[in-house]
């Protein structure tokens, strides 16, 4: 799952700025496990139907070439 953070995003102690690419597939990624954001930018088709999953009524607001 690929996604991009639209805001900075505190995680285990470090500061992810905003723009910062997250790829669950990377065994080093801080963020595997946790919820995508919702203000997240979804850059995969998994990423998307995760968020569209989490947030049922806010599919007006996700983003992504899946939509």
């Amino acid at each position: 799952m690929r996604f991009q953070i639209t805001a900075d995003w505190a995680l285990a102690g470090v500061l992810l700025p905003a723009g910062t690419i997250i790829d669950t597939a990377d065994p080093d990624c801080p963020a595997k496990g946790l919820t995508i954001p919702l203000t997240a930018t979804p850059l995969d088709q998994e990423s998307w139907e995760e968020q569209l999953r989490l947030y049922p009524d806010h599919r007006h607001l996700l983003r992504g070439a899946w939509q």
